[in-house]
């Protein structure tokens, strides 16, 4: 077992068309056209905490994401800043992991580095590419998706590619209604993200 599958880290290295309904009556959300927004955003970020569980393994410490365009740079630290590390991951080809003092520990190259990364890891297939856009409330725009809501008319799940997304809150951000705890799951894993702090 490598360095990087211990512990919590292994679990997160999770590495994000929304609702079809434009208003839904309650919350005064453009569902639709807050979907369309967020896709043209140049770069944002998200700063809070994880955990996953699978069977009965699992982990959880402290996230930071940050998204600019296709680039993916995650930093990823236990409790008390124990077990620090960074993944970058360009968005198609290449990703790779350094730890606390900087050193290489993982690097995978070609258009399938990232699930081969995740699967390596995690030992079951985790959708990176889509988990930037879950992060944010929408759906990949690659693939269907089914969205529910709750009697207020705010966005509760969103499924996709035999995932579930939950959310349990929203919280106003630069005039945008962001996430705060997102649940992702299915029938192997959990992964619980709770976002203390959004910069857009």
């Amino acid at each position: 077992m490598n360095v990087v599958r211990t512990g919590w880290l292994v679990a997160l290295v999770a590495l994000a068309g929304c609702a079809t309904r434009p208003v839904v009556p309650g919350t005064g959300v453009d569902w639709l056209q807050r979907a369309e927004n967020l896709l043209q955003l140049p770069g944002w970020e998200a700063n809070g905490r994880i955990a996953v569980k699978s069977g009965k393994e699992g982990g959880q410490g402290n996230i930071r994401w940050v998204q600019d365009g296709v680039n993916v740079h995650i930093g990823l630290r236990g409790p008390f800043g124990v077990g620090a590390y960074q993944i970058d991951w360009n968005g198609n080809d290449d990703l790779v992991v350094t730890g606390k003092a900087g050193e290489v520990t993982l690097a995978y190259a070609g258009p399938d580095a990232v699930e081969r990364f995740m699967t390596d890891q995690l030992g079951w297939s985790f959708p990176a590419r889509s988990t930037r856009y879950w992060i944010l409330g929408i759906a990949d725009p690659r693939f269907t998706s089914r969205a529910e809501y709750d009697a207020d008319g705010w966005l509760v799940t969103l499924a996709q590619n035999d995932w579930v997304v939950s959310y349990d809150r929203f919280v106003t951000e630069h005039g945008r209604w962001m996430p705060r705890k997102i649940v992702m799951q299915n029938d192997q894993a959990r992964v619980k993200l709770i976002v203390d702090q959004w910069r857009l």
